[in-house]
């Protein structure tokens, strides 16, 4: 299964947002932004208290939603009304604990009744994930593989067999936010996964602006602009927001 088609030689834009944060008003009308200016695919993270994948903007924001009351249950609210205003795929990002607590197969159910497409869990290892895996098959559910830059060939080799929907290429090890350089490096990294899968590659992890999107337009589908959102949003609001995601695309 496909979440988005991938088209030679373009680039299109992911974009990450916490549900609610930090007020559902607020969230609706980020992620009408981010359709406007070219997101394929939206991922809507349901926040945790210890986001362990998350650089300081994106925690802060976990750990100021939770202090709001934004829970699992309103998460699937707002998925709910954004596939239903929205055309494109949205996708949930949170971490294993969520969904274990929420149950496996019954996060599932309740995330493909609100109109996701899939979910990104970063701290999911391919080995504890056979209940999970077999319940997002049974709901054509894409559980999305998190694939880091220093991963070996056959660790590559399993992650990419078991991908589903899309894949998550991290742009440099460590957590989201920082700078990342991009280079050879991660144009042969991309490669190692195009050579084992036929499916969408989104690259994050420090993808901040048009020079960042251009550099993976014909390298990547998908690129993922989570932290910057973020950033601009608590500097200058929707306006911010406005300004940073009209400009992604410019070459």
């Amino acid at each position: 299964m496909r979440i988005v088609q991938a088209e030679t030689g373009t680039i299109g834009l992911m974009g990450h947002l916490i549900a609610d944060w930090p007020t559902r008003a607020d969230a609706a009308a980020i992620v009408e932004i981010m359709v406007s200016y070219g997101a394929r695919v939206i991922e809507v993270q349901i926040p945790f208290s210890e986001p362990m994948a998350d650089g300081p903007v994106i925690m802060a924001a976990n750990h100021g939603a939770l202090a709001a009351g934004v829970d699992v249950a309103r998460c699937f609210e707002f998925m709910k009304e954004m596939t239903t205003r929205f055309e494109i795929p949205f996708i949930f990002m949170t971490y294993a604990n969520v969904i274990f607590k929420y149950g496996w197969k019954e996060f599932v159910t309740s995330a493909v009744a609100a109109g996701a497409r899939g979910v990104i869990v970063p701290d999911l290892p391919l080995e504890y994930s056979a209940e999970f895996d077999a319940a997002c098959r049974d709901y054509r559910f894409a559980n999305v593989r998190v694939i880091p830059p220093n991963v070996s060939d056959s660790r590559l080799d399993a992650l990419c067999a078991a991908a589903d929907g899309l894949i998550y290429a991290v742009a440099r090890a460590g957590v989201t936010g920082a700078q990342t350089n991009l280079n050879q490096d991660l144009k042969s990294f991309v490669s190692r996964i195009r050579a084992r899968s036929d499916l969408p590659i989104a690259v994050g992890f420090g993808i901040a602006s048009a020079a960042d999107v251009n550099f993976l337009r014909g390298i990547a589908d998908l690129a993922v602009i989570g932290s910057q959102t973020f950033r601009v949003f608590g500097e200058s609001g929707i306006a911010g927001v406005q300004t940073l995601w009209s400009g992604l695309l410019s070459k």
